[in-house]
């Protein structure tokens, strides 16, 4: 279905939800299947890293693998393979050797607020594993909630799982969930790190929380904005679990503070400080 897109109040989120190209129409893809972005009114929060092409080979194969994204990533593969090293393609022309061969998504809408449903098969030669990302985004934008589970589908799915837990002596299958932030968004570790606060130019302030099955971190990333002499530096919310069964869901939310107004006057240009 190409991008899925949810929009409410002043909040609006895309996903990646198209099966990725195979073969030559693949060259200059993109690992991101199930990613999103998030805008609050014109400022971008979640993002993508972004085409590196305009820095040179090794930014451009970077930004095409999947920790590059604000998805899901099992730790050292990407959800389309780019060749034989499993996150960075060996080849020259850096076509996808494997993908994923189902990907759906199911948008919904009820009282409540807007909802879709999307998942892809891209771990399942590999671990046995189907990502599955729902999202959730209220009726009046302020709020949204998440689950994204890594399971076992079906009986092949689950012994072809537990090769790989035995293989590795049942210490189980270590993956992150990531949300790449815009350079502009101001971000801090909050309630003890079990939160992270984000601030806006616009002044909006918007609270990221998770369920507690994941470890929480605040890490390095990089915004590669063409036209830019060098990568952003920015940063990215990282969720890390490990699978140690057939499934493992991660809840999270991002939700705007109580006391931020839902109407904002964003007057700010984009290269002026972010106001104190």
């Amino acid at each position: 279905m190409g991008y899925a897109r949810l929009a409410a109040g002043r909040t609006t989120i895309i996903v990646d939800a198209a099966p990725p190209p195979k073969g030559r129409a693949s060259a200059n893809a993109h690992a991101s299947t199930l990613a999103m972005e998030m805008t609050s009114g014109r400022r971008p929060v979640v993002v993508n890293c972004g085409s590196g092409t305009s820095f040179g080979p090794d930014w451009r194969r970077a930004g095409r693998a999947t920790p590059s994204h604000s998805t899901l990533c099992i730790h050292g593969f990407s959800s389309s393979r780019l060749g034989a090293g499993g996150v960075l393609p060996s080849s020259a022309k850096g076509e996808f050797t494997d993908t994923p061969d189902q990907v759906w998504a199911q948008p919904e809408d009820d009282s409540g607020g807007h909802r879709l449903m999307a998942g892809h098969n891209g771990y399942v030669p590999t671990h046995g594993l189907t990502h599955i990302r729902q999202i959730m985004l209220s009726i009046d934008g302020r709020a949204i909630a998440g689950e994204d589970t890594l399971g076992a589908m079906t009986v092949a799915d689950r012994r072809r799982f537990e090769t790989i837990m035995a293989r590795t002596k049942h210490q189980g299958v270590p993956f992150a969930l990531r949300f790449h932030l815009h350079p502009d968004v101001d971000c801090a570790l909050d309630l003890g790190g079990t939160a992270v606060s984000l601030a806006l130019k616009s002044g909006e302030i918007w609270i990221f929380r998770h369920d507690g099955v994941a470890e929480l971190t605040l890490e390095p990333s990089v915004y590669l904005e063409s036209g830019r002499l060098k990568p952003r530096g920015t940063k990215q919310i990282v969720l890390s679990a490990m699978v140690l069964d057939y499934a493992c869901q991660l809840g999270w939310t991002l939700a705007k503070a109580q006391d931020t107004p839902s109407a904002i006057r964003d007057t700010l240009r984009d290269d002026d400080p972010m106001p104190k």
